[in-house]
């Protein structure tokens, strides 16, 4: 029986030595709330905690693990984990916390090519301002810039340098939360990531008296048969933009369900399908766009647009930004519209923008451009 006794131990023994324990581990990212997979399976936001499997002997196939951050307006960090075969050891094979850190989007992919914008550097590129303090209020910010398409749509010069730095503007210089802010950049921003953010998650972290902050920079469409104004996600197609657009009066259909105090939304694109900002189905020609037409908005909700409906935004090449972005920036950093709170005083910020964009646009271009301002007026 004796015998019996140590038999089966010596095999329980073996067992245990011969196969793959596990460690847990946190990883952390820099920025914070990168997502995390582990051998693709999604492990949820960092810092997150993860059982890892390890080698107690030797041969253990899987102890190799590969780790993928991902974060919208930054580079996939990828990482290889192998634990060592180790016999009878109290050493752990991986450190307990791994900090992961991500390098900003530099590129972006068009037709499996990898196309680097050049970077021009602007005076309102730099944030090094006072940091607003936040007031008790919640602040939530969607920011989208779509400069290359899948569909082989003209290139929106500078959309994605727009969004990059309007988030720093948003966290550094106005107070909101970078876990707040959802930034998301050509081929993070197809039609499905718009429904997702604007129909979803807004829905289900703003809270009463929260401000929210929606940017979009990139190409707008007109619908030729109904004269509504879309949004032009990444995989949108001007030719089937029912289908594949996001219509402008249900993006404020869905804000108008918010219970947040105030909702700014800022359009650097234009509709009528004229060029710059916009794009319309081949041989169709452009509208002359009323973007107030059939819009509802609640009493809460200001809109600030690039241009007006029979108008192109232009862009403000030398600046290496969309010419209403830039002096919306430039309004931010320089003109005393921001308030302690964070909030924005519109009514001065719109009365700095709108006379410089005029200016730029008939000097430089020769083109009439001119913001609009749709909605409530604060001060």
């Amino acid at each position: 029986m004796k015998k019996k006794i140590a038999y089966f131990s010596l095999f329980i023994l073996l067992i245990a030595l011969t196969g793959c324990a596990y460690q847990s581990v946190t990883f952390k990212s820099i920025p914070e709330k990168a997502d995390i997979h582990i051998d693709g399976i999604p492990q949820g936001k960092a810092p997150v905690k993860v059982s890892l499997s390890t080698d107690r002997f030797a041969g253990c196939p899987d102890c190799r693990h590969t780790i993928t951050a991902k974060l919208d307006g930054y580079q996939d960090e990828v990482l290889v984990m192998q634990s060592p075969s180790f016999w009878m050891s109290n050493t752990k094979p991986f450190p307990d916390i791994v900090e992961i850190r991500l390098k900003r989007a530099t590129a972006v992919r068009e037709d499996s090519l990898v196309v680097s914008t050049p970077q021009i550097s602007s005076d309102v590129d730099d944030v090094s301002a006072i940091i607003i303090k936040q007031d008790k209020h919640g602040r939530y910010a969607i920011v989208i810039g779509i400069e290359h398409y899948r569909q082989k749509l003209p290139k929106a010069e500078f959309a994605t340098h727009d969004a990059q730095i309007m988030t720093e503007y948003l966290t550094k210089v106005m107070g909101y939360p970078e876990e707040n802010v959802i930034t998301l950049l050509n081929d993070r921003a197809s039609n499905v990531d718009l429904v997702k953010y604007f129909e979803k998650w807004l829905h289900n972290n703003v809270e009463k008296d929260s401000t929210v902050f929606i940017y979009y920079s990139g190409h707008g469409a007109p619908n030729t048969k109904t004269g509504d104004a879309y949004l032009v996600p990444y995989d949108g197609d001007p030719s089937f933009i029912e289908q594949t657009g996001y219509p402008l009066n249900k993006l404020y259909e869905s804000l108008n369900k918010l219970q947040a105090r105030e909702i700014i939304v800022a359009l650097d694109s234009c509709f009528s399908g004229a060029g710059g900002r916009s794009v319309i189905a081949k041989g169709a020609r452009p509208l002359v766009m009323n973007l107030q037409s059939n819009m509802v908005l609640s009493k809460n909700i200001t809109v600030l647009s690039a241009s007006s409906g029979d108008q192109i935004s232009s862009t403000y090449d030398e600046k290496g930004h969309g010419l209403f972005t830039y002096f919306l920036l430039k309004g931010i950093k320089n003109e005393d519209v921001i308030k302690q709170d964070g909030s924005i005083k519109m009514d001065d910020l719109f009365n700095y923008i709108k006379p410089q964009v005029e200016r730029i646009a008939r000097k430089q271009y020769n083109n009439e451009q001119t913001p609009q301002l749709i909605g409530a007026k604060k001060n």
